[in-house]
């Protein structure tokens, strides 16, 4: 009889939270709300926990062959605030991710953790701001929900590289920092937080230049009468801070990098791309069941059959939001926000500016949008419908995101490693010229040369405009020693890329192994004319230049390296001292063969050479201790040399 009582009450309640979820939800505790999403958040993303390594595509020159990131020091931290990478200024990215260098040092699963967070700490700010614009608890739980476990979310938490979710965090904290300033009779002093918060975001990633939308979707939700002159003044001064932002992007991205593609697309097939665009962003978010590491160029040009449906879709997507945009303010807020945080991956998309059109990674802060309208269609169906009940509803929320928890939990195991990633690439697309070339990355570091350039065919049979394709082909032709095969394909990457630092590089190793000392000379200057990083390539011109005799023509070389303020190599003071020796300028290679000395002190050569400069400025005895020193380090010295050296230290001790 307890027992039946007992189960009706169960019952009861179960009734009770089925049929008034939306009023319990209102009143419940925010902070219990919020924990709640965030440890199913972490146990969806669990798989980050276990077993992760760093991926090939960026993360290496960006995270663990960066010199500046591997050495966590103050030079180095010095020259993150002081310098570009590859045609990108992050310091703030940088000197995150050297300081997690420094406490896990080559532990991926621990940078995955730490990305994990950062996005957890973007889920919390995100559910604060939208806790403050919209009433309704239950729109905001799913909005907040979608953002926090959408399966393209992965992206941004597996790649390491993708730095923009910590530039995100600095947005949604100016975003904060706004809502006070509103709820705070626009007192001008609390705007100094925003912007402070925008430089931050702009400084850790380039793409929050776009911070601006949020600001102005904000304050059109907040305050009722947006339009004013106040508000007019505010956003000329963030579109100057944007404006100054983009300048400075510009210029940074003169200095090179390796997506920076600069493609001659003809405007049809750019009209393409930017319906796909549309239309498969839109898709993604709905059906996130094929998603991919990249969409590349190559696909979107072999299918112009498809370009009226992606047309239409696009001209759907754009009509209906525009037009439900005019009739509902949230509505409006969502629309603008999806085309506002996606505007800038369009234009580079268009412009042609990165190997793939487009990434789940750019759609990091676009899923709010995207959600938004999401659920306002829900609210729709909701209200209009009749066979959708309260009940119905819940079932329908529910459904959506346990399909995309589970999409995304087995997702996160493809960002594992290399393999999975790429595998799982050519899975969704075989047509993926990229993913042939990076396996066949992978394969040259197993050694299977054979199976590496089988890719690498494959990749530029995909696409014939591949650069890197050809130049990694190359690579395997020079460990195979078809060293002809080799210039020809490195020849090739050159022709489609002028100015393609890597492959001047290798095939000016080629000319040299094949002894063409002219072409490797025009290789070596052309390489010192583009690379933003001289002193390898000005160092290997000097070498040529003193094998040739050409010692003026080696010294001037070697002395640029010297203004280096850090300069600080015995090499280079090697060079530069036997060539003052050579021209006879003895007191100038005593100097840097001391120098070169004084670097490393094991080096017999250094004190070999000092000690022949020595003997022409009659430092007799200075010049048998360091014949004496080369000898005891292993050069051969010439007895007869250090006889003569001998003698003449006695006959001058005799004199004196």
């Amino acid at each position: 009889m307890e027992f039946s009582i007992f189960t009706k009450k169960i019952d009861l309640k179960a009734k009770n939270l089925l049929n008034n979820y939306a009023e319990i939800l209102q009143k419940a505790d925010s902070s219990k709300v919020l924990l709640g999403i965030i440890f199913f958040t972490i146990l969806v993303f669990s798989p980050v926990f276990t077993n992760s390594e760093f991926l090939s595509y960026d993360d290496d020159w960006y995270i663990y062959e960066n010199s500046n990131v591997v050495n966590f020091s103050w030079q180095s931290i010095t020259n993150i605030f002081t310098s570009t990478k590859i045609g990108q200024y992050s310091p703030f990215g940088e000197f995150y991710h050297s300081f997690l260098y420094y406490l896990f040092g080559k532990n991926a699963t621990a940078f995955k953790v730490c990305a994990l967070l950062v996005h957890l700490m973007n889920i919390t700010l995100l559910f604060i701001i939208f806790k403050n614009l919209f009433k309704n608890r239950l729109f905001v739980l799913i909005v907040i929900l979608l953002f926090a476990i959408h399966p393209m979310q992965v992206e941004t938490i597996g790649w390491l590289s993708a730095i923009y979710r910590n530039a995100v965090f600095f947005m949604l904290l100016g975003y904060y920092f706004y809502l006070k300033y509103l709820e705070n009779n626009f007192h001008e002093y609390r705007l100094i937080p925003v912007l402070i918060c925008y430089i931050l975001a702009f400084l850790t990633k380039e793409q929050a230049v776009l911070f601006p939308v949020g600001l102005f979707l904000i304050r059109m939700m907040k305050i009722d009468v947006v339009w004013n002159r106040k508000f007019v003044l505010e956003m000329i001064f963030w579109s100057f801070i944007t404006l100054v932002f983009i300048f400075v992007t510009i210029e940074v991205t003169k200095t090179g990098g390796p997506n920076i593609e600069g493609r001659n697309i003809p405007f049809f097939e750019k009209l393409v791309l930017l319906t796909k665009m549309i239309s498969k962003y839109c898709y993604n978010f709905l059906f996130p069941h094929q998603l991919s590491f990249s969409y590349t160029f190559s696909t979107i040009s072999n299918e112009l059959k498809s370009f009226n449906i992606s047309l239409l879709t696009s001209l759907l997507v754009l009509v209906f939001g525009g037009y439900t945009s005019f009739k509902n303010k949230i509505n409006r807020f969502g629309f603008l926000w999806v085309l506002g945080f996606l505007s800038l991956a369009l234009a580079m998309s268009f412009l042609g500016l990165r190997k793939t059109f487009m990434a789940d990674r750019y759609a990091y802060l676009a899923i709010v949008g995207f959600s938004v309208l999401f659920c306002q269609v829900l609210f729709y169906m909701k209200a209009k419908l009749k066979f959708i009940n309260k009940i119905g509803f819940l079932v329908i929320v529910i459904g959506v995101i346990s399909s995309f928890s589970i999409v995304t939990f087995q997702r996160v195991s493809v960002f594992k490693n290399d393999k999975n990633l790429w595998i799982q690439v050519l899975k969704v697309d075989p047509n993926n010229y990229l993913a042939y070339s990076i396996l066949g990355i992978q394969q040259i570091k197993y050694g299977k040369l054979d199976s590496a350039k089988t890719l690498f065919k494959n990749s530029v049979r995909l696409n014939p405009n591949y650069h890197a394709a050809y130049n990694n082909l190359a690579s395997v032709y020079y460990d195979q020693k078809k060293f002809d095969s080799a210039l020809v394909s490195v020849s090739k990457a050159i022709e489609i890329k002028p100015n393609y630092l890597s492959a001047y590089e290798n095939r000016a190793v080629i000319y040299s192994v094949l002894g063409k000392k002219d072409l490797y000379l025009r290789d070596l200057n052309k390489l010192i004319e583009i690379s933003p990083n001289k002193e390898k390539f000005f160092m290997n011109r000097s070498k040529l230049y003193f094998k040739e005799k050409k010692y003026k023509e080696s010294l001037k070389d070697a002395l640029e390296l010297v203004k280096n303020p850090n300069a600080n190599n015995e090499e280079v003071f090697y060079f530069v001292g036997h060539n003052y020796l050579i021209l006879r300028k003895y007191k100038e290679a005593d100097i840097f063969l001391s120098k070169a000395i004084h670097v490393k002190p094991e080096k017999s050569r250094n004190y070999y050479w000092r000690s022949v400069a020595r003997v022409s400025l009659n430092k007799w005895a200075d010049a048998l201790k360091d014949a004496l020193q080369a000898k005891k380090l292993g050069f051969k010295v010439n007895n007869d040399y250090l006889i003569l050296l001998a003698g003449e230290v006695k006959k001058r001790n005799s004199q004196n």
